[in-house]
């Protein structure tokens, strides 16, 4: 049976899980690459559905700053249809990471497999050692917790990104893309470790605002549906994992939007009242996410902003703030980003009288 207290208790467990996997999944990435041609490699696939999907674009930036390769996020059919075409030259250079919490899911585990027939060196990563996902890739990063509830992912989409994270590491030290060495590569980790207080912050930062908020989304007698999520670079990611967290615990739509997206397109629609949730950690996409949020308020929309409590360029117009505690570095930024989802969820859930997963009709 789900329940919206589990959701509430895993949002709590996740600083201790940081303290708990940073370091043996580390050693785990180390195994894993051991094997991997990286000095070699033209590319990073990461590939994978829903929770995993969003954890794989959250997770590109570190890619692309920590390794200096390009890093693209598909989903599972996309890859499968059109990931594989183009010169098979490239194939070899081209390292597929697959990611699955279950480590069973089986369109990845045939993605897998058509990936390494066709050249492609491949990794898993899951949340089970030994799963049909990573003696499909032949090549595995557990990031195990070992849970026996039943929830929407919330610690294990987070031990998915972790790994991620630890994986763009480790990758960037195989290239020496690393700035200052190889002793780079354990500060780079120690920064991840120590985001578990960061993380801790947000939660308990979190929760009163996140049910203030759900309060104030179902005061008129109904939900306001949809709710918009607009993010950009990894809060992107980040932004698409709290849509699923609404729509999973308490049945409302919701969706994700680029930033630059909602501006050309979203903005027009109507009600011109109605709610956009704004993610706006510190780093690149930060003055566009506060000129937009100003933007959006002057047009009347209800601008919720998910940002630092001292941020005043977006808490000063906001409708309503919901505050997130930074990071050393934007990388690492939807290890915090994320907390809040898990909260609002389970808040909109209770009030509105449900449970996890019981929209959307009958199976």
């Amino acid at each position: 049976m789900y329940a919206t207290g589990t959701m509430l208790r895993q949002s709590v467990a996740l600083a201790a899980d940081i303290e708990g996997l940073t370091g043996p999944v580390a050693s785990r990435v180390g195994e894993a690459l051991a094997t991997v041609p990286g000095e070699a490699l033209r590319r990073v696939v990461l590939v994978g559905s829903g929770d995993s999907h969003h954890a794989g674009r959250a997770a590109q930036l570190a890619f692309l700053r920590l390794t200096g390769l390009p890093c693209e996020a598909l989903g599972t059919q996309q890859f499968l249809d059109y990931g594989m075409l183009g010169p098979a030259g490239l194939h070899a250079a081209t390292l597929v990471v697959a990611v699955s919490a279950s480590g069973s899911s089986p369109r990845l585990v045939t993605t897998v497999r058509r990936a390494r027939d066709h050249g492609f060196p491949t990794l898993a990563v899951t949340g089970r050692a030994g799963s049909a996902l990573g003696e499909a890739a032949g090549r595995e990063v557990a990031a195990a917790l070992g849970l026996t509830e039943r929830s929407p992912g919330i610690r294990t989409y987070q031990a998915s990104l972790l790994a991620l994270l630890l994986l763009a590491v480790r990758l960037g030290g195989v290239r020496h893309t690393l700035p200052g060495g190889p002793a780079a590569e354990d500060a780079l980790v120690a920064e991840i470790a120590a985001t578990a207080d960061a993380v801790r912050a947000t939660a308990d930062a979190a929760d009163a605002p996140c049910r203030e908020l759900a309060a104030r989304l179902t005061e008129a007698g109904r939900p306001w549906a949809p709710l918009v999520f607009a993010g950009t670079g990894p809060a992107g990611g980040t932004a698409m994992y709290a849509a699923a967290k609404v729509v999973e615990a308490a049945g409302l739509p919701a969706y994700a939007q680029d930033l630059e997206e909602y501006w050309h397109i979203e903005r027009f629609a109507d009600p011109a009242d109605a709610p956009l949730v704004v993610l706006a950690p510190p780093g690149l996409g930060h003055p566009r996410a506060a000129e937009l949020a100003a933007a959006a308020t002057g047009r009347g929309r209800r601008v919720i902003a998910v940002t630092g409590p001292d941020d005043t360029a977006l808490t000063g117009t906001a409708w309503h703030t919901v505050p997130v505690t930074g990071t050393a570095r934007e990388e690492w930024s939807p290890l915090t980003g994320h907390v809040f989802a898990g909260l609002l969820g389970a808040r909109l859930a209770d009030r509105l009288d449900r449970t996890p997963f019981s929209g959307g009709g009958p199976d």
